[in-house]
């Protein structure tokens, strides 16, 4: 019985420094991410590019500004040629006109607005587009976000709706109460509710931000 114990026991240590080496090159690869990252100026544009289509294409990704712009100095650029790009899926077209709300910039603004304004858009890519220009661009933007919220559309009424609550500016809460007064649907309704309170919040952070009382 020992002998024939001696061949199985000589596999699974064959198996055990198999893995253990798998496990040393994976721990190597890790603690080497952080460093190549730091050095994104060196990337290539073509490997910036598969790292935020990986991105783009993951199931729930929960992304902020400084993880994108970590990818290297492309992101930008790359993120407008996917937003614009109809051989792309909607969801990837989707979330790069949404992250483009981290890259404010004359060219991100003009994509945002021209996919806004154009006559085939729905009301997924309107909701979208709204948000990341509330965001991105904050008080300038109160215009463009005030005349949606009279749209006849009431899926796109709501979506201005929540999107203001995003501009940090005094003016945005008069016009969201005065919205308030005359809007009968309910879920436009509930998503002025929803941006009033955020507002509150963040002026109950920051008392600097408050509305002057006269």
């Amino acid at each position: 019985m020992l002998r024939r114990q001696v061949p199985v026991r000589r596999e699974w240590r064959e198996v055990s420094i198999v893995m253990m080496t798998k496990l040393f090159l994976l721990f190597t690869l890790i603690c080497a991410v952080p460093v190549f990252a730091a050095n994104d100026e060196s990337k290539p544009r073509h490997v910036q590019a598969g790292a935020l289509m990986t991105l783009l294409k993951a199931p729930h990704p929960q992304i902020q500004g400084p993880a994108l712009t970590r990818i290297g100095p492309d992101v930008p650029e790359l993120l407008v040629e996917y937003a614009t790009s109809i051989q792309q899926p909607v969801q990837v077209r989707l979330r790069a006109l949404s992250w483009l709300q981290w890259f404010p910039s004359p060219q991100s603004k003009a994509v945002l607005k021209s996919t806004l304004q154009a006559s085939n858009v729905d009301v997924r890519t309107t909701r979208v587009c709204l948000r990341a220009l509330a965001v991105g661009f904050g008080a300038e933007m109160l215009p463009t976000e005030r005349e949606y919220l009279e749209h006849k559309d009431v899926q796109i009424r709501e979506a201005a709706a929540y999107a203001l609550g995003d501009i940090e500016d005094r003016r945005v809460r008069d016009v969201l109460v005065a919205h308030l007064d005359r809007e009968r649907d309910i879920a436009v309704r509930d998503a002025i509710m929803a941006s009033l309170k955020r507002i509150s919040a963040r002026e109950s952070a920051d008392p600097g931000k408050r509305r002057p009382v006269h």
